[in-house]
């Protein structure tokens, strides 16, 4: 017995090192400061020692990427139960290194998770992670995850976004879970020491709210399997027309695919191929466009760079002086001047 618990120990003392070594928060025995440290980095929980016996032995490796938090815990000695709330409007996905036991408190029912594990929104669960290997915590919102997909669908998607409970299957693999956050913390765990450029954290982040959408079962599945009908090409003259027409009314990419009779996705890739934008970008570059002309023609003492930015649907003087910058070179008080020195 004792040397098979020499070679065990042995054995444990070789493993890799775990995910994200290089932004260690904190190693400690004591389970309030291991509870402090990881719950910012996940959701609400509390802990209790399985066997408060036996001295704990914690480690908590976290950070932020973006609007995903990534903490691996590990709590040692003879580990602890983790009690968690219903998650509600916060997303959580835990990812045990090694089987996980699992309760859900309402329904009483057990299990042993051996791969990615969804928080529950709505029911209380009590996980008892393995000690030594420990679990690491993918947390972000529900919102966020949200507005990704609604960038993809180019709509916002309005109802409660939910992954617990859903019986249909994911529209990836779920090893597309963890092979995406082996990746995001290899590169993380690479990149430690001379920091990680905002691109490639953005990057990084967008690849684990894609990687959540695409392999977990989710109430948004049917409008990311969804394929976009075909439309042809013809409805091009007439979205320019009425653009062109309505650009001075409230209007937005929604209201321009109705007016075509398409959806939205359909909208962005008439856009894309004719003129190579998206549907708001369209629109932005019409009510510029008038906008401009406005400047250009405005009478001495007449209108006003602000009169003319509300018109073109702005709120923010700076936004349009830096779209109109960017579009024509010049700012419009720029344009408004040069307009007011020609005879």
């Amino acid at each position: 017995m004792t040397a098979t618990t020499t070679r065990e120990e042995q054995r444990e003392e070789q493993r890799e090192e775990p995910p994200l070594a290089p932004f260690q928060r904190v190693a400690s025995s004591d389970i309030d400061v291991l509870h402090a440290t990881v719950e910012p980095f996940a959701v609400g929980h509390d802990l209790q020692a399985r066997d408060p016996g036996l001295r704990l032995d914690g480690l908590v490796n976290a950070l932020g990427v973006g609007s995903v938090n990534l903490v691996w815990v590990r709590y040692g000695g003879g580990g602890v139960i983790v009690d968690t709330p219903p998650t509600e409007g916060a997303f959580a996905l835990c990812a045990p290194i090694a089987p996980m036991g699992v309760e859900y408190r309402a329904s009483r029912s057990r299990d042993t998770a051996g791969g990615s594990l969804v928080v529950s929104h709505d029911e209380p669960m009590r996980l008892t992670p393995d000690p030594r290997q420990g679990c690491l915590v993918i947390a972000t919102s529900t919102g966020r995850l949200a507005d990704h997909l609604g960038g993809f669908l180019g709509r916002e998607y309005d109802p409660p976004l939910r992954f617990h409970s859903v019986d249909a299957p994911a529209i990836a693999p779920a090893s597309i879970v963890e092979r995406t956050w082996r990746h995001v913390c290899g590169v993380l765990d690479d990149t430690a020491s001379e920091g990680l450029h905002p691109l490639a954290a953005r990057s990084l982040e967008e690849s684990l709210l894609t990687a959540i959408l695409l392999g977990l079962p989710h109430t948004a599945m049917p409008e990311l399997v969804e394929r976009p009908r075909r439309v042809p090409h013809q409805l091009a003259p007439f979205i320019r027309e009425w653009v062109e027409a309505h650009h001075h009314r409230p209007v937005g990419a929604s209201d321009i695919a109705a007016a075509a009779g398409i959806g939205i996705r359909q909208l962005q890739v008439i856009c894309r191929d004719q003129w190579g934008v998206t549907p708001t970008q369209l629109l932005r570059g019409v009510r510029l466009d008038h906008a401009r002309a406005a400047l250009r023609t405005a009478a001495p003492g007449g209108r006003t760079v602000s009169d003319v930015a509300t018109a073109a649907g702005y709120l923010h003087m700076s936004r349009f002086a830096a779209h109109y910058r960017q579009r024509f070179g010049e700012t419009p008080s720029e344009t408004l001047k040069h307009s007011a020195a020609l005879p």
